[in-house]
Parts: structure tokens; C-alpha cells; sequence
């Protein structure tokens, strides 16, 4: 049985339909660090200490921009919040005391070389844990099911599209001291993990849960690892599968989330409140979320969604995935211009495949930008 029609490749092959945001960054360096445009796409490089990389980030991408105060009240009024950007600061500083010290630290030397409201970034990096919107999709390919013999992990960003975020988009390479380099695909100021992929070919991406929806009934943990930055400690810390969900079970964790996450072995999904962390494992070599538990242990619903019953289509189809199938199969579940990022990962390779939509019409309409990310972290 054939999961596609010509016809379906055919368009995901052909010259964009939609043109990629017009981005606000402008090519520049400072400090070590670099921003330049890839085949239109905006990649941001620093690394060193945490400072280091907090004044790089704020040379190259904060300071320049416009101010996050109106982009984070357009984007909380989107989401039946109007007005309550004060509210949502003091929450956050709330979960102030759960950052880890260096991501802590960068944020304060980008608040001030960029002369920015450090509790604004703050609320940034643990909007997620505060806020709603996203309805993300995700698809791994193990080696058994994939064309190229490799492991690929494809996923669609679906995100309330304000105007702006689609402007503000870019991806960073950070090459901290002491830990893995990892790029992320990110919307700044935030510079907890969304998307990304580290030096050791390891992927990770977020699907938001209700913590409501959960089994094991948890509670909001006010003193955890805001969920964004403890995707990124998994980013710089580990290597596999494995080692991310030992780092998370040892954390602090603040809510639910999904973990759709890949090495150049395979992939799973890591299904996380505060008090649980389990592993949903590839079925016939395909691997699919999208935002809601699956397993026994916290799954509340009793079948899925319809993105994911569209997903799970491809398990008993049984053919071979190649980078333009998972387009293709992730096309069939956009959600249109709430669709802001569509990508797919090549763990082995450490080559990302980009798509970023300018939040008019569905990122998987654009024409992929390829990028190798392994050589950027050398």
C-alpha cells in the first residue's frame, strides 16, 4: 500500500508557496559570536560562559530588535489574556528560584547589555509553563522505517500566531564551556529549548499537556526546572535516549509536558508531570505525538486526537520514510498559519531540514532550508 500521491511530493517539492517571514535580525558579530543569514534563514552562534553568551545573545539578537513587552502583550491578549502581562511576571518570578545558575546568569548579562527588563525575560523562558497555545505534532522514522537507513524525527511547531513571533525567529547554535553544544530553534529572547538538536546527534521537542489531563493527578510544582530550560539541561547534559530520561527523573520538573525525542538509535516519547516521567517506545519503528498522554500510567482519554489518528496511519502502512514523506505526512496534519515551524531531523547526520512559515498559511507549505548543523558545532 502506498502512503503517497504524486501529486502530494510534487507540491511539498515545488518552489514555495509562501514567502519566509521577514526576520528583524541583521548579519553582525560581536564578542565571538555571529548572526548571518543561511539560504535566508537567520543562525545565531555564540558560546564561552554564561555571561559570555548572555552579552552575545543581547548584542545580536535582543538589543536590535523590538522591544518584547508589546510582541509578549499581543501574545497573551491572543490567548484571552489581555492585560494581564503583570500578573504573569509575578508568577514568573515565582519560578524564579527553579532556574538553573548559568541559564540564571546569561539571562542577567543579556538584561543588561541589552538594557532589557530581566524579569520580562524571565517570563519568556517560563511562558510555557504559564501560559497555553501550542498544539504541536511530531514523527519519528527508526532506522527500519526510514529511506536513507537512518533515524528521522520530523515535528510541526503549532503556536498561537501573533504577529511578530514568526519575525523573531531564528536558529541559535550555543557552544557553552564545559557541556554539549546544541542549536535550537527558538523565538528570542526565549533561549530554553523549543526544538533542538545537540553535538551528539541527541533531538528534543516539546507537546504541550494540560497538567489537568493527567492520571497521577499532580501539582504544580513552584519550585521545579521551568520546562523549557529543562529541555535545554537535557540538551547540554546528554548523549542518548536514555540519559535524558535518567536527567529527568532526578529533576524538579514544574508541569506536564510531552518529550518527543531522538538519537541516531531511535526514539521515544517521554511523557512528564511533576510527579511522573514515562517512556512511550517506538511502535513497528514509527513514533507519533501530539498533546495528550498515551500510556496506561497518565493517558486520561481513552483514544487520540485526530492529528494523532492521522499520524498512526503511517505504523500499519509499513512502507519506508524519506525527509520529503515526513513533510508530506506532517502536511496532512497542519494546522495553518497556527502552524509557525515545520522541520525534520537527521540525528545521525546532525543535519536539520527548516521550514518557517511568516504566519499567514502553514510552514509546511514553504520550501525546506537545509542546514548542517554538525559543522556549525565544530
Amino acid at each position: 500500500m502506498r502512503l503517497f500521491h504524486a501529486p502530494a511530493v510534487l507540491l511539498l517539492l515545488a518552489a514555495p508557496l509562501f514567502a519566509q517571514p521577514k526576520f528583524e535580525f541583521k548579519e553582525k558579530k560581536h564578542g565571538g559570536g555571529e548572526l548571518k543569514y543561511v539560504d535566508g534563514i537567520p543562525v545565531v552562534t555564540v558560546g564561552g560562559k554564561p555571561a559570555d553568551i548572555g552579552e552575545q545573545l543581547a548584542q545580536l539578537v535582543v538589543k536590535d530588535t523590538s522591544d518584547p513587552v508589546d510582541l509578549m502583550e499581543r501574545f497573551l491578549a491572543d490567548n484571552k489574556l489581555k492585560g494581564a502581562l503583570p500578573l504573569v511576571k509575578v508568577q514568573a518570578m515565582r519560578l524564579k528560584k527553579g532556574i538553573p545558575v548559568d541559564h540564571l546568569a546569561e539571562m542577567e548579562a543579556m538584561a543588561k547589555r541589552a538594557e532589557r527588563d530581566l524579569d520580562l525575560l524571565i517570563t519568556a523562558n517560563t511562558i510555557y509553563d504559564l501560559s497555553s497555545g501550542m498544539g504541536c505534532s511530531t514523527l519519528i522514522a527508526e532506522k527500519g522505517r526510514s529511506a536513507t537507513g537512518e533515524v528521522l524525527f520530523g515535528r510541526l511547531f503549532d503556536w498561537t500566531p501573533t504577529k511578530g513571533l514568526s519575525e523573531r525567529t531564528a536558529v541559535v547554535v550555543v557552544k557553552p564551556e564545559k557541556k554539549h553544544a546544541f542549536a535550537m530553534i527558538t523565538i528570542t529572547p526565549i533561549t530554553g529549548v523549543v526544538s533542538g538538536m545537540n553535538d551528539a546527534g541527541l533531538c528534543v521537542t516539546i507537546n504541550e499537556i494540560r497538567l489537568k489531563d493527567s492520571k497521577d493527578k499532580a501539582a504544580f510544582d513552584w519550585e521545579g526546572v521551568p520546562t523549557l530550560l529543562a529541555f535545554r539541561r537535557v540538551l547540554e547534559e546528554c548523549t542518548t535516549v536514555a540519559e535524558a530520561e535518567k536527567l529527568l527523573n532526578g529533576m524538579k520538573r514544574t508541569t506536564a509536558a510531552c518529550m518527543t525525542i531522538a538519537d541516531a538509535k531511535g526514539g521515544a516519547v517521554l511523557e512528564i508531570t511533576p510527579k511522573s516521567v514515562e517512556k512511550r517506545e517506538a511502535n513497528k519503528g514509527v513514533c507519533c505525538c501530539c498533546n495528550d498522554f498515551r500510556t496506561d500510567a497518565l493517558a486520561t482519554k481513552s483514544g487520540p486526537c485526530i492529528r494523532l489518528t492521522q499520524l498512526l496511519k503511517v505504523v500499519e502502512a509499513g512502507d519506508k520514510l524519506g525527509v520529503e514523506d515526513v513533510f508530506a505526512q506532517l502536511h496532512k496534519v497542519n494546522q495553518g498559519k497556527k502552524t509557525m515551524q515545520a522541520m525534520v531531523f537527521e540525528p545521525g547526520k546532525k543535519v536539520l531540514h527548516l521550514k518557517i512559515g511568516d504566519g499567514t498559511e502553514s510552514a509546511t507549505k514553504v520550501k525546506a532550508v537545509t542546514l548542517d548543523v554538525g559543522k556549525m558545532f565544530k
